[in-house]
């Protein structure tokens, strides 16, 4: 049998025009049988005023061979998605290919180019994602998820520039608490270097626990949780322990703001118009009998 044209003999798959075919590799082993299946390519420009989205894509399928009535719609459960570099122009040795119906002739094979071009303005679309805090859009082929992750890598310099703000609060009051100790150790204290020196170590050590809190937080990971301590009165460490809590309980509400602003987006769809899908010519794909079931 040709390669660029069905046979003569309808037993082998015959058609009365010249269509090329090609021949679907089989995802294991050789195949003995090979169906038939209609393959269309097709162009389609795509244009978003408000996202500025402009691509030209390119579409491939396999529809099933079934008796079309001019007016018919194919359903989806009809077309399906195959990928062009897994075709060959030659069958396998040994392949038998199965008969072609005999209801395919020129007439049903430019019927089935038009349906091919309204099943896409019907179906094909482009999910198009917009983040109104940043003013940014998704771009070709870009899923929500990462739209959402591009989204957080613009807020990252403000996420850090009001995460240092922050920080700069929670080491001003841990200073405050440092200058009031020492100066009520002197006061009160009948030795107030030794006793000064442990206050300096105790803040010194809260102090670096709650720097640690700003320098480890992550836009890309869940809030970090932190035990809340138990009755606190209003010694040393109690007040060191309540500015760690807070400074923790700061860290997570900023974050939960960020992820909220990066998750916040808007989605529409944009749809190809009748000037904007190019439908190429209709080939016999020879599927392996096993991929038609």
């Amino acid at each position: 049998m040709s390669q660029d044209k069905v046979g003569s003999d309808r037993r082998a798959g015959v058609v009365a025009v010249s269509i090329p075919q090609r021949f679907l590799q089989a995802c294991s082993g050789p195949t003995a049988e090979y169906a038939p299946r209609f393959y269309l390519e097709a162009k389609i420009d795509i244009a978003d005023v408000r996202s500025g989205f402009r691509e030209s894509l390119s579409v491939n399928r396999a529809l099933d061979i079934v008796p079309l009535e001019e007016d018919a719609l194919w359903t989806e459960d009809m077309v399906h998605d195959v990928s062009p570099e897994m075709m060959a122009d030659m069958p396998p040795p040994g392949a038998k290919v199965l008969p072609l119906p005999a209801f395919v002739n020129r007439e049903h094979i430019r019927r089935v180019e038009r349906q091919f071009l309204s099943y896409l303005l019907r179906h094909f679309e482009i999910r198009i994602y917009r983040n109104p805090a940043l003013n940014l859009y998704s771009a070709a082929g870009e899923s929500r998820g990462d739209f959402e992750a591009r989204c957080l890598e613009s807020l990252e310099g403000s996420f850090r520039q009001d995460l240092d703000g922050l920080r700069e609060v929670f080491e001003r009051r841990v200073e405050k608490i440092k200058e009031g100790s020492l100066r009520a150790e002197r006061w009160t204290d009948p030795e107030p270097d030794k006793l000064t020196t442990q206050v300096r170590n105790r803040i010194h050590q809260a102090s670096e626990r709650i720097v640690d809190l700003f320098l480890r937080a992550e836009l890309r990971q869940n809030p970090p949780a932190h035990a809340r301590p138990g009755n606190l009165g209003d010694d040393l460490d109690d007040r060191l322990a309540w500015i760690e809590l807070e400074a923790s309980e700061a860290v997570r509400r900023l974050m939960e703001e960020y992820l909220g602003r990066a998750g916040d987006l808007d989605e529409y769809v944009v749809r190809p118009s009748l000037k904007d899908v190019h439908v190429g010519a209709v080939t016999i794909l020879w599927v392996p009998v096993e991929a038609c079931r």
